[in-house]
């Protein structure tokens, strides 16, 4: 059983409706999320971020998109903070991580910076979620209905019966009625195909890492395919084709809009994707954004000095998905440890079956 509980605007102990309208707010959420003596690191995780910098990205795309604060004290919702809890004594810790992460693939969290762990400081083992208010490719804010609320609610209750956990009577009679797979908001991945990638073995996961590690650092397309180049990949991409196709070492093909999570939006490596993180790379060297830029330069360096490593020992054909240093929740934060310089003023800016 798991209780999908959304706390924003809800009344604490002492009858004081909650409310995370300051910057300050985020931050100690987020760290209140990550405290050491409630989880643990491989119960932590994020979406489009890195929890360890989560803040300081969450501020930079509230930047990019002129929506920081106006005042000490927002108009809105800066993030959005829920649980989901279990049934004591039910769950693993492990496998609440697991269906955090599923549950996160739902279409309505689409384009939302999302940082979460697992607590296990009491008896019943619950997950926090915050939620960055503004969506980081579109700029819109978080909006969501009851229905909206329901289908979440719902979609983790699936996820509770097939790992063969109980599910609450009064919110199983509630659930929308099953459509057909090709119109549901979510799409399940194959047994095959989340434990090749968890194993470090997908060949595709391995292009999407490899290709959002040279888009954070690209400003054309030349730039971009450079340095895919560099690292035996193949980038066929034509005015007159929809799509681009990325072929690795081993010949083996995919196109752009295969590459992410489709069902939930996120396709990075396609024309229109990389076209926008093209752009933010050139406004933050038009802006004179100092500590981004230096750190786009070290990713840079480690990239071509990998890319060198690996011409000359291939003894590890999937460098991004088992390297610490270079997976994707690293590559997303690395550019933003340092403070953001114009943040404050607002400026700126399926996977293979084995």
């Amino acid at each position: 059983m798991a209780i999908v509980a959304f706390f924003n605007g809800r009344k604490n102990k002492k009858g004081e409706k909650l409310t995370y309208k300051t910057l300050g707010s985020v931050r100690r959420l987020i760290n209140y999320i990550l405290q050491e003596s409630k989880t643990r690191d491989e119960l932590m995780g994020g979406i489009y971020c890195n929890p360890k910098t989560a803040f300081d990205e969450f501020v930079l795309t509230k930047a990019i998109h002129n929506k920081l604060p106006e005042g000490p004290v927002s108009k809105s919702e800066e993030v959005i903070h829920f649980t989901q809890s279990f049934k004591v004594e039910e769950i693993t810790p492990e496998l609440a991580k697991e269906i955090a992460d599923k549950l996160l693939t739902h279409k309505l969290f689409e384009g939302f910076q999302i940082v979460y762990a697992v607590h296990t400081d009491q008896q019943h083992i619950h997950t926090h979620f915050a939620i960055n208010s503004v969506n980081y490719e579109t700029g819109l804010r978080w909006h969501i209905s009851k229905y909206d609320l329901q289908k979440i609610k719902d979609w983790s209750n699936e996820l509770c019966r097939e790992n063969n956990l109980s599910v609450l009577p009064k919110m199983e009679q509630r659930r929308i009625p099953k459509v057909k797979m090709e119109n549901r908001l979510h799409e399940h991945v194959s047994k095959g195909e989340y434990r090749a990638a968890k194993e470090g073995r997908s060949w595709k996961a391995e292009t999407l890492y490899a290709g959002m590690a040279a888009r954070k650092v690209s400003r054309s397309r030349d730039e971009f395919i450079d340095i895919m180049n560099r690292f035996g990949y193949q980038v066929r991409w034509e005015e007159s084709r929809k799509d681009i196709t990325y072929t690795n070492s081993d010949g083996k093909k995919i196109n752009s809009d295969k590459l992410g999570y489709p069902a939930k939006n996120f396709t990075p490596l396609t024309k229109e994707s990389l076209e926008k993180q093209f752009a933010l790379n050139r406004q933050v060297e038009t802006n004179h954004n100092t500590s981004i830029q230096i750190g786009q330069e070290r990713l840079r360096n480690q990239l071509l000095k990998m890319a060198d490593t690996l011409a000359k020992d291939s003894s590890n054909p999937y460098p991004f998905q088992n390297s610490d240093s270079l997976k994707p929740y690293f590559i997303d934060g690395q550019a933003l440890k340092d403070k953001i310089i114009e943040s404050e003023k607002g400026k700126g800016l399926d996977w293979e079956k084995d």
